[in-house]
């Protein structure tokens, strides 16, 4: 029994004895696993826990934890912000509203050789990718991220590159690269399950920034080659697609040898791509860079105009409504704007306008180059001074007065616009408020006296640097009134050979205000023809006085004219002010038979999908003026240019049209004005100062003659040939009866008696030399002149 017990005791030590030992030959084999293979084991684990948790990361992105990504029915219904484009009524692209500046285009618009450009620069297996390219990833993993070799190139397809440009890259903190990397990849697989690869590169073109606050193939080719995406040459669009590496760096205006760098390097990569052959590439990268810059913002050909239209653009879609109900957007809508714009009679007029402003400039210059034009009134700069930006920032600042003159005085680099040649070089602040207070401002523009069709528009020197309308602005009319004036006269049924007396007088009711004529001279009797044609100052104010300053007044206000009227007789010698604009308008009912005409800028509007969204229609029109009232002044004025103030228009200018015209000279030359039309064109033009301090000092210079007649002149002799010639309306027999008299005559028997009797306004003036012989003399002659008649 004892024997058992101890036998099974042994064998209950045996079997613990060979357990510990399996566990002993166990821990010896744990033990001797070797190092690498547990290092792939922990590798294996690890790059499980990896794979999860980017599985989970890329989960977290697809389910919109870092926010909602587009879905496909929103990528398929993609709306960029789209320019509207403004156009010339002879359909010449002028000018763009827009947020972004962008115009798409359609795959078919654009030219192989920029989409071979662009596939072998940017994404050279795009062809054979769903949006993502595994290749290019495990490049940039291996040599980018793990040898850290930064040439080895990004791994972004154009497809992911789109959607970074439609939806922008949002900030999530430290993991904003690979949030923003996984959602543009999601979404390019996305896009190209819904696009075509040609659709793809389109919509590409059509995001990408071109530099200079364009965006998109068709506002990168308007501005650095001046013509549409179809029309890139090669070359051409090799500059355009090398510049999406670096928009300054390989800006073709900025760094034109950068630009040829790396469109040579484009041309090389669409050779080794099979695009091109050797002979092709070699060709092409010889080529010298050209471009036809063209930035219509700034260097437009009517930026002036522009700011017009875009006012009107407000008022004309003012409660037009989508078919969603939304309100259009000019600047996002790509709407198609029509203008009323002739882009050729712009562009000759524009050119008579800067040659004769560079020329009037520099005489100008000449002519104060001793001493300011504001020399006698100092006050006159320092308020200009006060009113800038910059004073006003550095006084915000609790600078004081003499702080802030330290500054102004501090000399920069600066570029100063001048009409002849901008001016380089070191300026203080206090310089250029000089300079630019001593340029010329001047206004052209044309008009259709029918419709109120603006044909040209021209409000400044230079849109950049002096943004200020002139066009639109009141300046004083001088002799361009008194047209009105003898047209009140006419209306009232005054006879156009009635004679006045242009003798010099005095009002003592009016503060002994005593007008003078330009020419010192005072004798004689003029007609109405000849009032206008000489620009006689006290014949006029006879007619005032004739007619009646309240209906003279009255005709003002028909004819737009009354916003800045002056009560009183000065008044027919123009001290009240108006724009260019208005006085366009005013005299279009002249030109169109005495009816009422609305100015306007635009004649249709089109939707991005060429649907009508606004038509112009023809406004009433109500008579104004008698017709016969518009002939005979109309007539009158055409004897202006044959032999009156602006007989220049054909002396010198060649004019061989009928125009009728009148210059303009408001009192100290501060204000030069020329008006000339027909039956179908009305031209205004105005040159002066800021200030009527700004002007010159002699009528040889500072004339309406000679500061404003010469921009049409030079117009006429561009383009007068291409202007349809129109026929005043004919005169019958009776009205040329109505007409035929001499402009002046001395006076006869009749006209003195007449003078005896007839009752006038003021007072006689005499000259300083007058005495009691000299009267005698008068009467003398007087009595001469009877008995002569009596002989």
């Amino acid at each position: 029994m004892a024997a058992k017990k101890q036998s099974r005791k042994h064998s209950k030590q045996s079997r613990q004895s060979s357990k510990q030992s399996k566990r002993s030959i166990k821990s010896r084999k744990k033990k001797g696993t070797s190092p690498l293979k547990r290092i792939w084991k922990f590798v294996f684990r690890l790059g499980l826990l990896g794979l999860f948790a980017l599985s989970a990361f890329i989960g977290s992105v697809y389910l919109g934890f870092w926010g909602p990504l587009p879905d496909s029915g929103e990528l398929k219904s993609i709306q960029q912000s789209q320019a509207s484009l403004v156009y010339s009524s002879d359909k010449q692209l002028i000018g763009s509203f827009y947020t972004v500046n962008r115009d798409p285009v359609k795959y078919t618009d654009l030219p192989e050789h920029l989409l071979n450009a662009l596939v072998a620069t940017e994404d050279q297996r795009f062809y054979d990718h769903s949006g993502i390219d595994l290749r290019s990833l495990v490049r940039v993993a291996v040599k980018s991220i793990l040898l850290q070799d930064a040439s080895a190139g990004g791994g972004s397809t154009l497809t992911q590159q789109l959607v970074k440009n439609l939806y922008g890259r949002p900030d999530f903190g430290l993991l904003s690269m690979p949030v923003n990397k996984t959602r543009e990849m999601i979404l390019a697989w996305r896009l190209e399950a819904i696009y075509s690869k040609k659709e793809i590169l389109a919509l590409y073109l059509n995001t990408v920034s071109f530099s200079e606050n364009t965006y998109g193939i068709s506002a990168g080719s308007q501005r650095f080659f001046n013509c549409a995406p179809a029309k890139l040459k090669v070359e051409e669009a090799a500059v355009l697609v090398g510049l999406l590496k670096a928009n300054t760096y390989y800006n073709p205006r900025l760094n034109p040898e950068h630009s040829t760098e790396r469109r040579n390097l484009v041309l090389s990569l669409m050779e080794s791509g099979g695009y091109l052959s050797l002979g092709e590439r070699d060709s092409l990268q010889k080529l010298p860079l050209e471009l036809d810059y063209s930035n219509l913002e700034l260097e437009g050909p009517a930026p002036y105009y522009l700011a017009q239209v875009e006012k009107e653009l407000k008022v004309v879609l003012d409660g037009k409504l989508k078919a969603n109900g939304e309100n259009w957007d000019a600047k996002k809508d790509g709407l198609r704007i029509y203008t009323t714009l002739d882009a050729v009679q712009q562009e000759a007029l524009s050119k008579a306008f800067k040659n004769h402003l560079a020329q009037w400039q520099k005489k100008f210059d000449a002519h104060w180059s001793r001493q300011e034009p504001w020399h006698s009134r100092a006050s006159f700069f320092d308020r200009k001074l006060h009113q800038t930006r910059y004073y006003k920032m550095l006084a915000a600042k609790g600078l004081s007065e003499a702080e802030i003159y330290q500054q102004l005085k501090e000399k920069k680099n600066m570029e100063l616009f001048h009409p002849a040649a901008n001016v380089e070089g070191q300026f203080s602040s206090l310089d250029s408020l000089a300079h630019y207070l001593k340029l010329l401002r001047g206004a052209s523009i044309l008009m259709d006296p029918n419709s109120g069709a603006i044909k040209s528009w021209i409000g400044g020197p230079d849109f950049r640097y002096l943004p200020f309308d002139a066009a639109q602005a009141p300046h004083t009319m001088a002799s361009t009134v008194k047209p009105f004036v003898l047209a009140a006269a006419l209306e009232e049924g005054a006879d156009p050979c009635d004679y006045v007396s242009a003798e010099r007088r005095q009002y003592p009711e009016h503060k002994d205000w005593s007008p003078r004529n330009y020419d010192g001279k005072y004798e004689g009797f003029y007609s109405m023809q000849g009032t206008l044609k000489k620009s006689i100052n006290t014949a006029t104010i006879a007619w005032y006085f004739k007619t009646g300053g309240a209906k003279i007044k009255a005709l003002a206000e028909r004819l737009g004219m009354a916003d800045n009227w002056v009560d009183g007789p000065s008044a027919a010698l123009g001290t009240s002010a108006v724009s260019p604009m208005q006085l366009a308008v005013a005299y279009s009912s002249f030109a169109n038979g005495g009816m009422s005409v609305e100015p306007y800028f635009i004649e249709r509007i089109e939707a991005a999908d060429g649907s009508l969204i606004y038509q112009r229609e023809k406004s009433p029109r109500t008579r104004v003026l008698k017709s016969e009232t518009c002939m005979q002044i109309n007539s009158f004025l055409q004897a202006v240019v044959n032999d009156g103030t602006a007989r220049r228009l054909k002396s010198g200018y060649g004019a061989k049209l009928p125009w009728a015209a009148k210059t303009g000279t408001s009192q100290n030359y501060s204000d030069a004005w020329l008006v000339a039309y027909q039956a179908n064109l009305v031209s205004v033009s105005w040159v002066g100062g800021s200030s009527p301090l700004i002007r010159f000092r002699t009528g040889t210079l500072g004339s309406g003659s000679t500061m404003a007649l010469p921009i049409f002149g030079a117009f006429l002799q561009q383009y007068e040939g291409q202007i349809k010639k129109s026929q005043w309306p004919e005169l019958s027999a009776q009205m040329q009866e109505r007409l035929d008299c001499p402009d002046f005559k001395e006076g006869d028997l009749l006209d003195d008696l007449r003078s005896l009797f007839e009752k006038k306004e003021g007072e006689k003036v005499k000259s300083k030399d007058d005495s009691k012989e000299e009267d005698s003399e008068e009467k003398g002659s007087w009595f001469r002149r009877l008995f002569k008649k009596k002989d």
